[in-house]
């Protein structure tokens, strides 16, 4: 498989072409809370998106609907936690741990907008991206 071709390796490009030219963007009416916000956001999505490309090519691994959780009387669990544990089952903890991660400051990038973000996390946001497309290698076929 050609990742490159897919959507999901486009947006891990843009990810670190944002991130890179980011002080283009900053202007008087464009505070960089704002930019920092979208490279999170965008980290995130590449490696969610990533993961579960590669657990659907790998075993067919399709996110299970809240109404299949109820008609199995199961406790429903969001689409983001079922690519994290299934990434478990296939040995794949740290790709797992990143998403977590990844998944936390998405969060308080996208629902915390008075929260400060830090040089830090902007960092961190773009290692656990690229830790998560690291790990989960597809083998060119």
């Amino acid at each position: 498989m050609n990742i490159e071709k897919y959507p999901q390796y486009q947006l891990y490009k843009f990810t670190l072409l944002l991130e890179e030219n980011k002080a283009m963007y900053i202007k008087p009416d464009i505070e960089s809370r704002a930019v920092d916000g979208t490279i999170i956001n965008r980290a995130y999505y590449s490696a969610y998106s990533y993961a579960l490309l590669w657990l659907e090519e790998i075993s067919g691994f399709k996110l299970k609907q809240k109404w299949e959780y109820e008609a199995e009387g199961k406790k429903y669990v969001s689409e983001h936690r079922q690519v994290r544990d299934c990434l478990i089952k296939y040995e794949k903890m740290k790709a797992s741990k990143n998403l977590y991660e990844l998944h936390r400051l998405r969060k308080k990038a996208n629902y915390k907008l008075f929260n400060p973000l830090t040089e830090k996390e902007i960092n961190d946001s773009i290692k656990y991206m690229e830790n998560v497309l690291n790990e989960l290698k597809f083998e060119n076929k």
